[in-house]
Parts: structure tokens; sequence; C-alpha cells
């Protein structure tokens, strides 16, 4: 396993950081390492974009668009 230092962490960080660490019973370190495996495991929030982008656009002309048929919102239950 790799080591890593954090360098220049500011107090208020490092005191929120300890007290997460504690409510959940784990040492600062145990705390720490969850964060970052947690953090690496998914995907990076700028591929997360890139993907919504390229589903996100379309692939309609105005035309296309323009012409699609649309359907009326369906009527409210009538009440008694």
């Amino acid at each position: 396993m790799a080591t890593l230092y954090v360098r220049d962490l500011s107090e208020d960080a490092l005191t929120e950081l300890k007290a997460r660490a504690a409510r959940k019973r784990q040492s600062l370190q145990a705390y720490a390492r969850t964060l970052l495996e947690e953090e690496a495991a998914g995907p990076a929030l700028e591929d997360v974009v890139a993907r919504i982008r390229e589903r996100a656009t379309a692939q309609l002309s105005t035309g296309d668009a323009l012409n699609e048929k649309t359907v009326p919102p369906a009527s409210p239950p009538e009440s008694n």
C-alpha cells in the first residue's frame, strides 16, 4: 500500500474530519482512507458530465421537432 501525506490542511478541516471519524468510531486514518477509496471507486464528475452531455445531444432537426405529434394531457378524474 502507498503512503499519502497531506500538507497545509487547515485546522478547521482537520478538526471537522476528526469529529466525523469519531462519530463513526474510526481513527482519522481509517476515515480518510475510506473517503479516498470511495472517491476513487466512482467515476470522476467530469466524466459523468461528459456522458450526460453526449446523451442529451438531440439528433433532431427543427422540422422533426415541429412535426412530432403531441399527446394531450389526461383529464383529471371527476369527483362525485
